[in-house]
């Protein structure tokens, strides 16, 4: 169903243009494990049509946990509602407004329970309400959700796609779910699950991916991923993974990091290098390693955007007075 229209101001910012199959940095708003039907798409005859065009109702249960799509600031919250049924309901809905550092905005509608406030800072993934039915619903549960212009609580409807699903747009009847963004279990062995934020510590998360290898030169390319394609701002990163060791041994871990950088392997911490440096600085670890599976975690802060890090993982041969390399195999 729709909602009430709220007052735009001719001033707001312009959201970054979506098109599908470009990283999004939206995530669908509810959890991993729910298999949730799509009760009405863009552009309906029945609603979703004028400011509701680009309007999503997700079939969802009542009380279902109603997840932030992307990190951002509530800027509307509407609550207190019970009522459900007609149109003459329709501006008895339950609503959360998150503005996104895009110059876009998120609203979920027809909430039963409303759990954050005008001013928190959210991020995504992070749970803000709960679905429920009031408002025009009929009486029908289902979360209405909607990307948009700021200036307003409900405003203009635009194109959104998600991450799940990046160059789709969903029809009425068809089923869709999610996964978390590093799957179910976390990155594959060999992998590495990185949580990108903002430089303040307690900045929200702005994404989260698979990366293959830790081999960044940023000055070159920004991270990406939407949220970080221009990183002047500078970002903060969080590397988690899993090494596969064959045989044990005595490993060297090869770090060459600008800026602020921290490692850590099965939880002991083998470099704490938290301070500033305008270029790269190289750092050489050894690490006695045993046959098995190893979890690795690597963090970075470059408050410039503009900086290096590269990490690799070699066993330590000694052979006279060369020292060989070789690659470890990180398959699983």
């Amino acid at each position: 169903m729709a909602l009430a229209g709220t007052t735009t101001p001719s001033t707001v910012p312009d959201p970054r243009v979506l098109r599908p199959g470009d990283p999004t940095g939206y995530r669908l708003p509810f959890a991993p494990g729910l298999e949730v039907p799509i009760e009405q798409g863009w552009n309906s005859a029945y609603s979703h049509n004028g400011r509701s065009e680009y309007a999503y109702d997700f079939g969802l249960h009542l009380n279902t946990p109603v997840l932030a799509a992307a990190s951002g600031v509530v800027s509307y919250v509407h609550s207190g509602e019970t009522a459900c049924g007609g149109a003459a309901l329709l501006d008895h809905a339950n609503y959360v407004t998150i503005d996104h550092p895009d110059g876009s905005s998120t609203q979920y509608g027809h909430l039963g329970a409303v759990e954050v406030r005008v001013g928190d800072v959210v991020q995504v993934g992070q749970e803000i309400a709960l679905s429920g039915r009031t408002g025009f619903t009929g009486c029908m549960p289902h979360l209405h959700f909607a990307r948009q212009l700021q200036g307003g609580g409900v405003t203009q409807s635009i194109p959104v796609y998600f991450e799940e699903y990046p160059g789709q747009q969903f029809v009425d009847g068809e089923v869709i779910e999610t996964s978390p963004a590093c799957g179910v279990k976390g990155a594959p062995v060999g992998t590495f699950c990185a949580t990108y934020r903002g430089t303040g510590a307690h900045d929200p998360e702005l994404f989260a991916r698979v990366e293959k290898s830790i081999d960044f030169d940023w000055g070159r390319h920004s991270p990406g991923g939407y949220w970080l394609d221009d990183a002047k701002a500078g970002f903060a990163v969080q590397y988690a993974g899993t090494l596969m060791i064959e045989s044990a041994g005595v490993y060297a871990i090869d770090v060459r990091a600008s800026d602020h950088v921290r490692v850590r392997v099965d939880g002991v911490q083998l470099l704490e290098d938290w301070s500033a440096h305008p270029r790269a600085h190289a750092f050489e670890l050894e690490w006695r390693a045993t046959p098995g599976k190893h979890t690795i975690q690597i963090e970075h802060l470059d408050p410039t955007g503009d900086g290096e890090l590269h990490v690799a993982v070699a066993p330590e041969l000694i052979d006279g007075a060369w020292i060989r390399w070789a690659d470890v195999d990180l398959e699983a």
